[in-house]
């Protein structure tokens, strides 16, 4: 008994050891299922999170602008690098991809523009660079193909606004001025820019910018150049009237850093035309007014027989003119001969538009020893048609004067008025105008 006892209590031990090996075998089984299960799952939380990653994406989506290029969607491929912006708005990659498909469409001022977005957006150096690369690289293209504006001058004044100018990019503004201020340049300041502003506004805009610069960082050459750029090159150039204070109030601040004076005589000869301005400015309301009567007492003012002496013994400083000199509010021409400036009013020839013109008659006329006073009225045109053009003309001379029945030799005023059309003249003189012995003829 004790045999068959051992050998029972074998095979039961035996037994549980098969048993236990058994659960063994299984449990490691399913622990190696739940761990090839939790590595299959964590390997594609991989691959996912990869393929979501911001770069992938963006990638992904500046891969799609390249190939946008090549079949030349170009719309196309400005949206993907518009999306890839929205997924990281500070992408460099993505601000030179966009910059480079308007490259591709040669639109270069796109170009800039996305490339200073990008600049501002990220503050790197490299987009700022490329950036002012580009607007000095229009700058010297505008140049060499002749066609120079004050937008060209701008960009140079971009690049120096952001320090990215040396010494040879100060050059390229000596070349802006050689073309801005050429003979053929008289319209400059006068003509309307894009935005509906005219030449001088965004001229004066460019020269307070590079004042601001130079007075945060005062660099002799950008000096030399804000002198240079303040007086025109040109030996006759437009400006409008009502520019005349802006003009001077530059030459003003620019005079400061103007070691040798070079504006002194431009200055002097715009504060002349303000003068002049100053001076009629009655006039012209007389003349508005339709009052004309009050004339008379202008005529005979100091100031205004001083202009007519000075232009008759041709000692007036400045101011421009022979047999007659014309005064309007719209325009003026600034003229230099070698360094000499001089200024003359626009007339209707020079300015169509205009809304009236007084002349100056300075002949020298004397009439029993009294110098002839002569002033004449041009009222604005009719539907902006020269025809038929009004003239009203004041005259105080020496002249008969029919007193009853006989005529008499008196200064007296004269006034007449001559309406111009292309088949002739007709006139309505008035003798003695406003005297007792007032008279009227037409002819």
């Amino acid at each position: 008994m004790a045999k068959k006892e051992v050998r029972r209590r074998k095979a039961s031990d035996t037994a549980r050891e098969r048993r236990r090996k058994r659960r063994k075998r299984v449990v490691l089984a399913e622990r190696i299922v739940a761990a090839a299960f939790i590595l299959a799952v964590f390997a594609g939380g991989i691959f996912l999170i990869w393929q979501l990653s911001p770069e992938i994406k963006i990638a992904k989506q500046l891969e799609a602008a390249g190939e946008y290029v090549q079949t030349q969607d170009f719309e196309q491929a400005i949206a993907s690098c518009e999306e890839a912006l929205e997924i990281d708005s500070k992408s460099i990659k993505a601000y030179r991809a966009m910059a480079g498909v308007y490259l591709t469409q040669e639109d270069w001022e796109s170009a800039e523009q996305v490339l200073y977005r990008g600049w501002e957006t990220t503050q790197d150096e490299s987009l700022l660079q490329e950036y002012c690369v580009h607007l000095l690289n229009d700058a010297v293209a505008d140049i060499n193909a002749q066609n120079c504006t004050l937008q060209t001058l701008e960009k140079c004044v971009m690049a120096i606004e952001k320090n990215q100018v040396n010494e040879e990019g100060y050059k390229l503004l000596d070349a802006c001025y050689a073309r801005l201020f050429a003979a053929e340049a008289e319209g400059l300041f006068c003509d309307v820019e894009e935005n509906g502003a005219c030449g001088f506004e965004l001229y004066l805009n460019i020269m307070n910018r590079m004042l601001s610069i130079y007075n945060a960082n005062p660099v002799e050459e950008l000096k030399a150049e804000i002198v240079k750029f303040s007086v025109p090159g040109n030996t006759m150039l437009y400006l409008d009237v009502g520019h005349i204070a802006d003009y001077q109030e530059l030459l003003v601040r620019v005079a400061i850093i103007d070691e040798e004076e070079k504006l002194a005589g431009l200055s002097a000869c715009l504060a002349k035309a303000a003068w002049a301005q100053e001076i009629f400015a009655p006039a012209f309301r007389i003349f508005e007014s339709g009052e004309f009567i009050s004339i008379k007492e202008f005529m005979q003012s100091q100031d205004y027989i001083s202009i007519r002496d000075q232009f008759i013994e041709r000692t007036m400083e400045y101011w421009d003119g022979e047999t007659y000199i014309p005064v309007s509010r719209e325009k003026m021409k600034l003229m230099q001969e070698e360094g000499q400036w001089k200024f003359a009013f626009a007339d209707f020839e020079d300015c169509p538009d205009t809304s009236g013109v007084i002349k100056v008659w300075g002949a020298k006329q004397e009439d029993a020893g009294v110098q002839r006073l002569c002033i004449s009225y041009e009222p604005p045109s009719e539907n902006g048609e020269y025809y038929p053009h009004t003239t009203y003309e004041f005259v105080y001379l020496y002249s008969n004067v029919k007193i009853g029945s006989e005529y008499v030799p008196l200064m007296n005023y004269r006034f007449e008025t001559r309406i111009s059309a292309p088949e002739g003249t007709t006139s309505q003189l008035i003798g003695d105008w406003g005297g007792e012995h007032e008279w009227t003829a037409e002819y």
